[in-house]
């Protein structure tokens, strides 16, 4: 094992935070046990920061290793947060007694500004508020799995597959935004 790695592997330990490794039996996410030359033990988390079990990893059969990354940053955020971003989802208020269609969720959405996920016809997904709605198109103040700002997007409500009002996604962005005093879902455009 090269001293990177070693020196990799004993920051993660030491620092008690999340390690994600590449071997050619997939990707382990967890915490450092133990280490030598030879092998790996590590206490296993899912990718929800949700733990597994413990497993020892050879380290002849991992090719990457990352630490403090984005993504890893995004896992231990979940862990450290379950109870807001796999709490109960909440729904649309106000919309019970309406003919719900694509365009009613959007003004509500737009109305109580909440983030949203839309899943299109071409199967990409967007996060973000709805900045305004017409009858056939919608701009959507829009932001990265990370929580980061990603422009304007606009689309046509043709283009709408599904709505998704709350998901474990939703509910992590919006606490990132909030946690990064960005969460005003008001637009300037």
């Amino acid at each position: 094992m090269g001293a990177l790695r070693t020196d990799m592997l004993q920051r993660a330990q030491r620092n008690r935070r999340v390690i994600s490794l590449r071997t050619s039996s997939g990707l382990f996410l967890g915490y450092v046990l133990s280490h030598n030359p030879e092998l790996l033990m590590l206490r296993t988390i899912t990718r929800q920061g949700l733990p597994t079990g413990v497993q020892t990893i050879s380290l002849n059969t991992v090719t990457q290793m990352h630490f403090d990354d984005r993504y890893v940053r995004l896992i231990e955020f979940k862990e450290h947060n379950p109870e807001v971003v796999y709490g109960l989802p909440a729904a649309p208020g106000g919309l019970e007694n309406q003919y719900l269609t694509v365009l009613v969720l959007l003004q509500r959405a737009q109305e109580v500004r909440q983030l949203i996920m839309l899943e299109t016809q071409t199967d990409s997904y967007l996060y973000g508020y709805v900045v305004r709605v017409a009858d056939d198109e919608l701009l959507l103040e829009t932001y990265t799995q990370y929580g980061e700002t990603d422009g304007h997007t606009i689309l046509s409500l043709e283009d709408v597959r599904n709505v998704i009002w709350s998901d474990e996604d939703t509910r992590t962005i919006d606490l990132l935004l909030k946690e990064n005093g960005l969460n005003t879902g008001k637009s300037t455009i």
